[in-house]
């Protein structure tokens, strides 16, 4: 046996590796910069659907948000015009309060009918905000005797 050889654990009948198979053993220890550019656009691709994911699921939040406060505030805004049609006042405006600055609602009472002792009134609501503007009507019988 060679000294030089027997240190390796290597038998002299042996050849050493050439070409090819001796690259892929030296490459062994580490990844390719094609490798590494792979996995970074893997990794860059499934960041950007996650990211735009979030954005999406932000975007529908705040969609949400502002379709729940103009319900709430037109269900808020009727309510409000019933019971002034109900009052005697046929037309009014208002307000949602310090918590609601950016909205309003108004509304107009209509006699229904040609009969004046039948008290059938058309109510149209109309809430205002800073994105939209929603009208609803109602319909809102009087069944208090007139005096």
């Amino acid at each position: 046996m060679n000294g030089a050889c027997a240190g390796r654990g290597r038998a002299i009948d042996r050849p050493l590796p050439i070409g090819r198979a001796a690259r892929s053993r030296a490459d062994a220890q580490g990844f390719t910069l094609i490798e590494i550019m792979i996995a970074l656009g893997i990794l860059g691709t499934a960041l950007f659907v996650l990211l735009h994911a979030q954005y999406v699921t932000l975007h529908l939040c705040v969609d949400v948000q502002e379709e729940v406060i103009m319900r709430n505030l037109l269900e808020q805004a009727l309510a409000q015009a019933e019971i002034e049609v109900l009052a005697g006042n046929g037309v009014g405006v208002g307000e949602f309060g310090k918590r609601y600055p950016d909205y309003a609602y108004s509304f107009e009472a209509v006699h229904m009918g040609e009969d004046e002792t039948v008290r059938l009134y058309e109510v149209i609501v109309k809430v205002e905000g800073p994105i939209e503007t929603r009208t609803m009507s109602i319909f809102v019988y009087d069944k208090a005797q007139p005096w």
